[in-house]
């Protein structure tokens, strides 16, 4: 069993059982120590777990990095995303990109002119300079900690548009559906995703470990996932079930075309 194969299922275990200790985890997965020891570091440095003497517990409030931190750091798998995801956009396509930090790997790939729309501040910030572009930021009611529109104005104006395709980013994927942290960036990606003739979501690996709260979509109502690693083996089995395509192994060679 593969790392992240395990990290899942020890996730799954902690949820039922709010702690876990480290010779639990060794005697349920067959592991060493050191394993089990390296397992809740990654758990721990991923802040979806914290540590506790002798094992994990579950934390009382889902941690999470900011969205500042988040998009300041540098990471050449979500680059590749980006990179990926940028060539399935098509000449005069209308496009929406989602508030998500994975998304905004997108924005200096983008070469096609074309339509793009937007609720975040700092993807229209970055493609501002692009002439090939015409540019939309929707309006609405400002979230200023992640700098995107929210509410019913942004809905409104959203209800009203058909795209030919949308970026979506996603705190977690699970067998059920897709999630977020926040109600009002759920209420927008589930009407985008309703609107889209295609909708592909970017996450990187670490989001099949994760569960927060609102749900913003079934498996079926996304057409592509974009992801760095291979998902857990359940995850693949339930989004096979839904249709939706499932593409991790890119090996360096950026050929959108020939993934759709």
């Amino acid at each position: 069993m593969y790392q992240e194969e395990r990290l899942y299922q020890i996730m799954n275990l902690l949820r039922k059982k709010k702690s876990l200790s480290k010779q639990e985890i060794m005697s349920t997965f067959n592991i060493s120590r050191d394993t089990a020891r390296r397992d809740i570091i990654c758990l721990v440095e991923q802040k979806i777990a914290l540590r506790t003497h002798g094992g994990i517990t579950l934390p009382t409030v889902q941690l999470r990095q900011s969205f500042k931190e988040r998009a300041n750091l540098k990471n050449s798998n979500k680059d590749l995303l980006g990179k990926v995801a940028s060539s399935y956009i098509k000449k005069n396509a209308i496009c929406y990109l989602d508030t998500s930090t994975t998304v905004q790997y997108m924005c200096k790939y983008i070469k096609e002119k074309s339509t793009i729309y937007s609720n975040s501040i700092d993807i229209i910030e970055q493609l501002k300079d692009n002439a090939a572009l015409d540019l939309h930021l929707l309006g609405g009611k400002l979230n200023p900690v992640n700098r995107y529109f929210y509410g019913s104005e942004t809905l409104a104006t959203l209800d009203n548009i058909r795209f030919d395709i949308a970026f979506l980013g996603a705190a977690s994927i699970t067998e059920d559906g897709f999630y977020t942290f926040e109600n009002e960036d759920a209420a927008i990606k589930h009407l985008i995703a309703k609107n889209s003739t295609l909708t592909c979501v970017l996450a990187d690996s670490g989001k099949f470990l994760l569960q927060p709260a609102y749900k913003f979509g079934k498996l079926s109502d996304v057409d592509i996932v974009l992801t760095t690693k291979m998902p857990p083996k359940a995850i693949v089995t339930a989004l096979a079930k839904a249709n939706c395509s499932l593409f991790w192994d890119f090996n360096d060679k950026v050929k959108g075309e020939n993934i759709l």
